[in-house]
């Protein structure tokens, strides 16, 4: 192999000693190692593009080829330099980085020789930078690369990272200077970590294991090694992420390593110098496959390196600056006559030298098909400034974005980057209404996501349509949300599988956390919530129907009962002993023969009564003992009513008043009902991290509650509430307490909502469909769809539980808490009724013997007279019982009937007395003049009282 290479280069170098002598013929040098033959063969190949047909060019380059070995020292490249400068050539390319001294830069500095440099190199002291004047190099400076390296992982949008470099690559911290310094600002979130050749990688990785972010910096011979060892640490994993900032990492080939690795799913992004769309067709990068004149076919030669691109463009450069120049200065432009030794003796250097390396610094390369990488342009020390970076994938060789000197990145090749296929991953935990058990698919038998019910499986499931893709559910082992342990810094629960790659997202009643969201990044909410008090609810007690009683014990009510039969008797004694009680019942007659004492048992009873109903009457006593007697059991009735009123409300409505807390601040000030919340969740978090008065003293009097107050899960929590009856209550998010009241009629909320929460979905950090996610949420929010599904999980249609007032409004009593003053108005009513329909069927009973009629006929008449509500004057007709007549005074009608002979005491009802008189009867003319004389005296009486009346 290597003799057909030596014999080819034989015959490149025959093709240019028989070149025409009439062309000018320009020397170049070129420094090469003897491990450099691919390079050496590409400078030829380049130079032999550039001389193209000898009738279409003025010039022709001619090359100069110096061989080193490595351990070649200064003063060997010295010597070959100047015997370069001695036959007379106009540059010297070269040599590589390999190269431990810069005398080649020194030599041509003093004879005034253009010197190009391909590789990279160390930055420049500003003392050094006079020694450099005739230096220029084409490869990327390191400070521009820097930067270039920085604006990437920004755009990444990466929080939290880790460096690695090989310590041993002195170039490695000038081309991280800009990362680096991130480290001094966030130490906690950017990590260096060194390595050597030959070192146990595994060390290495360990220390960084569970890093999700990593930027490697090494040789591309070391990567897929550095990488094989990653993989037991979890760093090759499909959510891992590692950018490679070697320029040349596309010669490593790592689809090999993905091919024979099934758990290598990392996502590798690395950097690249952009190169023109249509490279020379001489030669195009395709792996170990050569591809020229559109024809592909394998060889064994090593694929091109970057070194390769930016020879092609240093000769081109070259030429371009030598056209140009012989263009305004023909006759100057020709082959220098300089010597080492006159110019260390103080002779003039080749002043058209010092002309073409300002031609060359003040090239662009924009738009320059000539050159393989694009936008070349220089700085006065020779060093490129100007070049832009292609970040790709290089497992399939695909842009993915470009970097411009501006600090722009570009997205690119969207559409032709192709996604491969995935199943996500949901973790979540068993906690209805959000994710549980779906029982009847178990008993069917059914598989995957099926069996499981809940608002996050709707959830997933309408943005899995939405967005496209395809999931499944992994319920957690130990059914926590996510809580980060001290001691190894390691998460558990939902967070610690998204992690360890366990996981693509994870839902549930997941709280949106400051220490959460430096560990895996959340989508935008699709629930909003606060903390609220989850208590304990006695059962709803319906009234018995002596509720209104209830104010008063049995024994007040007895009391009061014998103080009214008390009062009636006494008061009816009391009357009876006084004299001015005792009137005349014919105020007429100044002569009567008896007195009346309207204060009968009847009387009193309905005083008494009516004065404890605050009901009044229309008799009243008249003597100051009766009065002093009254008036003291109108204190008693007052006290006894008022006191009624005012226990009846407060407790007919005693379970709308239940308990004195409403708030944290109530249930922090007292000691006799004890509360937790969930241990290390969410709520915890809230209250350990606070520094507000009530939220600190709620949370020392949970630490310092004996047994703990604190919980595993909110099921616990609901029921240690419900077992305790009022003296434990639990702090838990608004939404699940909401769900839980549905459930359950006995739990009810107290308070207002404090700490605003949100829940999100999880992903790992840089997650590309994170996105999609978001906006899949925000769509189902604006068409109502997540309204929808919460009131589907929550909303028990079966719950009869009683409706709980709100405490802050007034409280309104209800027909089943005063039924009973209802049930005993019907009562009276009805007793009342029966008591008037059997006074008016005796009546009617009267009316059918004296008017000789039936029973069903008098009935019928009077019946009908009563329902004629309008008439309120009834006639009094022959035959009328005398128990109708209501105008005669009972005592006279007594005495009148006593002298009356039995035949004689038919009363016609509407008759005036003096029609009475005048009616015949069966007595004595002495009993008829007796009652017309009566009845004449009568007149008289009432005729003088008019007269005085009008007076």
């Amino acid at each position: 192999m290597w003799t057909h290479r030596i014999v080819l280069l034989c015959c490149m170098w025959s093709a240019f000693f028989v070149c025409d002598s009439l062309q000018q013929q320009i020397n170049i040098g070129a420094f090469f190692y003897d491990d450099e033959l691919e390079l050496e063969k590409e400078f030829m190949a380049v130079v032999s593009a550039i001389n193209g047909p000898e009738s279409e060019q003025t010039f022709r380059l001619y090359p100069l080829i110096k061989r080193l070995k490595p351990e070649d020292g200064s003063v060997t490249m010295q010597e070959q330099a100047c015997d370069l400068i001695d036959n007379g050539v106009a540059a010297i390319f070269g040599p590589s980085s390999k190269a431990a001294s810069d005398i080649v830069a020194l030599v041509c500095n003093n004879t005034g020789i253009p010197h190009i440099e391909f590789d990279v190199a160390d930055e420049e002291h500003v003392a050094e930078r006079p020694n450099h004047q005739m230096t220029l190099n084409l490869y990327p400076s390191q400070v521009i690369l820097s930067k270039a390296y920085a604006d990437i992982v920004q755009n990444f949008g990466w929080r939290k990272f880790t460096i690695v470099y090989d310590s041993s690559d002195e170039k490695a911290s000038a081309r991280l200077q800009d990362l680096l310094q991130l480290r001094e600002v966030h130490n906690d979130v950017v990590r260096v970590r060194k390595f050597q050749q030959d070192d146990d990688y595994r060390v290495m990785w360990k220390s960084i294991r569970g890093e999700r972010r990593v930027v490697l910096d090494c040789p591309p011979g070391m990567l897929v090694e550095l990488l094989n060892a990653s993989s037991e640490f979890g760093l090759t994993g499909q959510f891992n992420h590692i950018f490679l900032t070697n320029l040349e990492t596309y010669t490593d080939h790592l689809e090999e390593l993905s091919a024979a690795n099934e758990s290598f799913a990392v996502n590798i992004t690395a950097a690249r110098l952009l190169l023109t769309p249509e490279p020379p067709s001489y030669s195009l990068p395709y792996g170990y496959v050569t591809q020229r004149d559109n024809v592909v076919f394998e060889t064994n030669d090593a694929p091109r390196t970057l070194l390769h691109d930016l020879i092609h463009d240093a000769l081109q450069l070259f030429s371009q600056s030598w056209r140009n120049a012989s263009y305004f200065y023909p006759d100057r432009m020709g082959v220098p006559r300089m010597s080492c030794d006159f110019a260390a003796a103080g002779g003039r250097t080749w002043q058209m030298g010092r002309y073409l390396m300002r031609l060359m610094k003040g090239t662009s390369g924009m738009n320059n098909t000539n050159f393989r990488t694009t936008s070349l342009q220089f700085d006065d020390e020779g060093q490129r400034i100007t070049f832009n970076i292609e970040v790709y994938d290089p497992l399939d060789g695909i842009g993915i974005a470009v970097w411009d000197p501006r600090g722009q990145i570009t997205q690119r090749n969207v559409d032709a980057k192709v996604q491969k296929k995935i199943i996500y991953r949901v973790a979540t935990r068993i906690g209805p209404p959000y994710f549980s058990y779906n029982e009847t698919a178990v008993e069917l038998n059914l598989t995957g996501n099926a069996i499981y019910q809940g608002y996050a499986v709707d959830l997933i499931g309408a943005i899995a349509e939405e967005v496209g893709f395809e999931y499944q559910f992994v319920p957690v082992a130990d059914q926590q949300y996510g809580k980060q342990d001290k001691d190894t810094k390691q998460w558990n629960g939902i967070i610690g599988e998204i992690i360890n790659n366990d996981a693509h997202m994870g839902i549930c009643d997941l709280t949106i956390t400051q220490a959460r969201r430096t560990a895996v990044d959340f989508t935008v909410p699709f629930m909003q919530l606060g903390v609220s008090i989850l208590a304990y609810k006695s059962p709803h007690k319906v009234k018995a129907l002596d509720a209104y009683l209830q104010p008063f014990g049995g024994e007040v009510w007895i009391w009061i009962l014998i103080s009214v039969f008390v009062m009636t008797f006494l008061k009816a004694i009391m009357a009876r002993i006084a004299k001015t009680e005792w009137e005349n019942p014919h105020p007429c007659n100044r002569d009567p023969e008896v007195l009346e004492n309207q204060w009968h048992l009847h009387n009193t009873f309905w005083l008494t009564v009516a004065s404890i109903m605050t009901a009044g009457c229309d008799i009243l006593p008249r003597s100051p003992q009766v009065r002093m007697f009254e008036a003291t059991w109108w204190i008693f009735a007052i006290i006894i009513a008022n006191s009624y009123t005012a226990n009846l409300a407060a407790f007919l409505t005693s379970s709308k008043m239940e308990g004195s807390i409403a708030n944290l601040k109530d249930l922090s000030g007292q000691k006799e009902v004890h509360f937790g919340t969930i241990y290390g969740g969410s709520t915890y978090n809230l209250l350990a991290d606070s520094n507000e008065t009530t939220y600190r003293l709620a949370f020392n009097l949970m630490n310092n509650d004996d047994p703990s107050a604190y919980t595993k899960d909110n099921a616990e929590g609901v029921d240690r509430v419900q077992k305790n009856r009022g003296d434990y209550m639990f702090l838990m998010e608004t939404t699940t307490l909401e769900y839980h009241r549905e459930q359950h009629c006995d739990l009810r909320s107290v308070g207002e909502k404090f700490g605003e929460k949100h829940y999100a979905i999880a992903v790992p950090f840089g997650a590309e469909y994170r996105s999609n996610l978001s906006v899949a949420i925000l769509h189902l929010s604006e068409r109502g769809q997540l309204y929808d599904l919460k009131q589907k999980w929550w909303k028990n249609p079966n719950a009869s539980c009683f409706e709980e007032p709100d405490p802050d409004a007034t409280p309104d009593m209800t027909f089943e808490e005063l039924r009973g003053i209802f049930y005993t108005l019907y009562i009276g009513l009805l007793i009342a009724f029966l008591i008037g329909i059997t006074e008016f069927l005796v009546y009617v009973q009267q009316v059918a013997l004296e008017e000789r009629l039936t029973f069903k006929v008098a009935f019928k008449k009077e019946i009908r007279f009563v329902l004629c509500v309008w008439n309120n004057k009834k006639p009094i007709t022959a035959g009328t019982p005398v128990s109708s007549l209501r105008t005669t005074p009972r005592p006279s009608l007594e005495k009148s009937l006593e002298r009356t002979p039995k035949s004689g005491r038919r009363i016609v009802l509407g008759r005036s007395s003096e029609e009475m008189c005048e009616l015949p009867t069966g007595g004595s003319s002495s009993s008829s003049s007796n009652i017309r004389n009566t009845n004449k005296k009568m007149r008289q009486q009432q005729q003088q009282q008019q007269q005085e009346a009008r007076l």
